[in-house]
């Protein structure tokens, strides 16, 4: 879905101390904002059939008409969110242009001149003198990006945002939306496909505000999904909540269990359903209490290994406890002074951490108004399970979920090397329960499955016969949250769901969609291929015109199996994009001049990435001052 910034994000968490980490909703690696495209109609079981469309769908008979409207509940920052000033008129810069969301920081230079004027000196007295006096640096610091970042999502105590910030609303299906609407939600949510399979009337996608209420939207959300049911086909909606949109998910079905009589089926892409214990250990814990992670791990994850290794070396330059302080103070100020009553943000926090976090921040008699809120959403986390169940067995509600796993969590929480996650959230989260070995790792000798070896992985790391729905779950191997739509198959996988009615458990069509696939980042390779192959081959010689033809015909093929295997795909890839580089004039021989640079540019990154190693090993969690300080 549309490119967000997660590791950017991610990054703010760990500088900035901000929460956007969770951006994944279900975010693309790479934005493949195509040009507007007309609007479609939907094709026929015969059109499907005769032009070999959409070889993928389960089955190519499918009748629009039989089909169910679709709710697509995005993730976090997945809506268009804008400023408005007091008179209802959109904030813009002096250029026009709008302020840019999650966040709508103002102008580059009036951060600097602020930064200059509050940080500056103590920043360069605590490094002349290797001392925070008086918790200056640290104070004046995390006020600073708190007050940078934090401004304009604040919330007060009855949950209600201080700014005027709202998300565009999409109140009608696709077909009657304006063009440049239609296309920011296909580019965002890629279901280009099922828009023409089924019309564009069968399709709705949900906005909200991500830093908003949650009890709120989520009412919001109610009304939509009747709307929809009424104009569907079969008196029934599909919901499709992905990310942050199974915390709204979990909340609409503790608030509104009557939903059931207007749904048909339930897709969950994987969803926060108990939040994510990387904000639930920051709320509760802080960030990064863990040497290896800051001075190790987290930058050159977050950053690329060379330049990670860079902030490593430099972080070093100030004493460890003055480091460590500083988060401290940016996540305390930063949840305590802003974010506090926003109730979204509450929802994503897991229901381990919920207790604890909620005595730290919302423990004084002037919260009591938002903590009866959070208190009721942390009890919809806990009957998670049991309301789920109550939709499938009183209304026939049909639930399938989409789960990926075997990524480590970014490093900056205390929980990132002990669970099994997508980058974002936990598994255990996503899957409704399932149980897992750590990433790269095994269960143990002895382990017996809870339903059957049926429901274990073939690493020996999954066991879906724990979770809630052992036969409507489908795992993807490797697959990091912020690259889940670059996965085609779980694309594909998402609309067979929603347009084959026979289509009932991971037993149906085991030989194209099996409980256990594998990762691929196969969209914007698959959107290119058009290109690719109307290219102008002349600069080739024959053969090698005859070899790039079998290399694109041997890529279609490997992406039509929806029985992934990773390495055939990146490899086919590779192979046609060597074509590809050549008739665009790309040389793989470098000049000298390059090579100069290329080598001087290696040579700089290697002796980062190796001296960042050696200070970890020599000094652990320690600044360079930390050697000689005796007091």
């Amino acid at each position: 879905m549309k490119k967000v910034p997660v590791k950017l994000t991610a990054l703010f968490m760990v500088l900035l101390m901000t929460f956007s980490v969770f951006t994944v909703a279900v975010s693309a690696e790479d934005d493949t904002s195509a040009d507007a495209q007309p609007a479609v109609t939907a094709v026929t079981g015969d059109e499907v059939r005769e032009k070999g469309l959409y070889s993928y769908l389960t089955d190519p008979d499918v009748n629009p008409d039989e089909i169910s409207n679709s709710v697509v509940i995005p993730g976090v920052f997945q809506s268009k969110t804008r400023l408005y000033n007091e008179d209802g008129t959109e904030v813009l810069k002096a250029d026009g242009s709008s302020y840019s969301a999650p966040f709508y920081l103002d102008e580059t230079g009036d951060i600097v001149k602020l930064a200059l004027r509050k940080c500056l000196f103590p920043l360069l007295l605590t490094l002349f003198t290797q001392h925070d006096f008086g918790g200056l640096f640290v104070k004046n610091v995390s006020e600073t990006i708190c007050s940078v970042l934090g401004e304009k999502i604040k919330s007060d105590s009855q949950g209600k945002l201080v700014y005027d910030v709202r998300a565009d609303k999409y109140n009608d299906c696709a077909a009657n939306l304006p063009r440049e609407d239609v296309d920011f939600i296909l580019d965002a949510i890629p279901l280009n496909d099922y828009a023409a399979i089924a019309g564009e009337d069968h399709l709705y996608f949900f906005s909200y505000c991500s830093f908003g209420n949650i009890d709120e939207t989520v009412d919001e959300l109610y009304e939509l999904i009747v709307k929809a049911a009424n104009a569907s086909p079969t008196g029934k909606a599909n919901i499709i909540p992905i990310s942050q949109g199974g915390s709204l998910a979990n909340n609409l079905l503790e608030r509104h269990k009557d939903v059931g009589q207007y749904l048909d089926r339930i897709v969950y892409i994987v969803p926060a359903l108990d939040g994510t214990v990387i904000l639930g250990d920051i709320y509760a814990n802080g960030i990064i209490d863990d040497d290896e992670a800051l001075y190790n791990e987290t930058f050159p994850i977050l950053l690329g290994e060379d330049t990670g290794s860079l902030v490593n070396v430099v972080l070093r330059l100030l004493p460890n406890k003055v480091v460590n302080d500083l988060l401290d103070a940016t996540v305390d100020t930063l949840i305590e002074d802003y974010i506090k009553y926003c109730t979204c943000m509450w929802a994503l926090v897991d229901s381990s951490n919920y207790p604890t976090a909620a005595d730290k921040y919302l423990d004084d008699p002037e919260d009591a108004y938002i903590r009866a809120q959070t208190d009721a959403f942390y009890q919809a986390q806990l009957n998670s399970k049991a309301n789920i169940t109550y939709q499938m067995e009183t209304y026939g509600v049909k639930v399938f979920d989409v789960v990926d796993y075997n990524y480590a969590l970014y490093p900056i929480c205390d929980s990132w090397k002990t669970r099994n996650a997508d980058g974002v959230i936990n598994s255990d989260s996503t899957s409704i329960g399932a149980t897992f070995a750590p990433v790269d790792s095994a269960f143990p000798d002895g382990y017996v499955p809870a339903k059957g070896s049926q429901y274990i992985d073939k690493y020996n790391m999954v066991d879906a016969g724990t979770g809630l729905l052992p036969d409507t779950t489908f795992y993807f191997h490797n697959q990091s949250h912020e690259k889940t739509a670059q996965n085609d198959v779980i694309i594909k996988l998402a609309i067979c769901l929603i347009t084959d009615n026979d289509f009932t458990s991971v037993n149906s069509y085991p030989e194209k969609f099996p409980q256990f696939n594998e990762e691929r980042a196969a969209r914007k390779t698959i959107e290119a291929l058009p290109q690719i192959k109307a290219m102008d081959t002349s600069k080739l010689s024959d053969s090698e015109k005859a070899e790039f033809a079998a290399a694109i015909e041997n890529l279609e093929a490997v992406i039509a199996n929806t029985v992934v295997d990773s390495q055939a795909f990146y490899d086919a890839k590779d192979e046609v994009y060597k074509y590809v580089d050549k008739i665009n004039g790309k040389s793989s021989e470098s000049s000298f001049g390059d090579k100069v640079s290329d080598a001087a540019s290696s040579s700089f990154a290697t002796f980062m990435v190796k001296l960042s190693n050696f200070l970890y090993k020599v000094l652990g969690g320690k600044g360079f001052s930390d050697i000689f300080r005796i007091f």
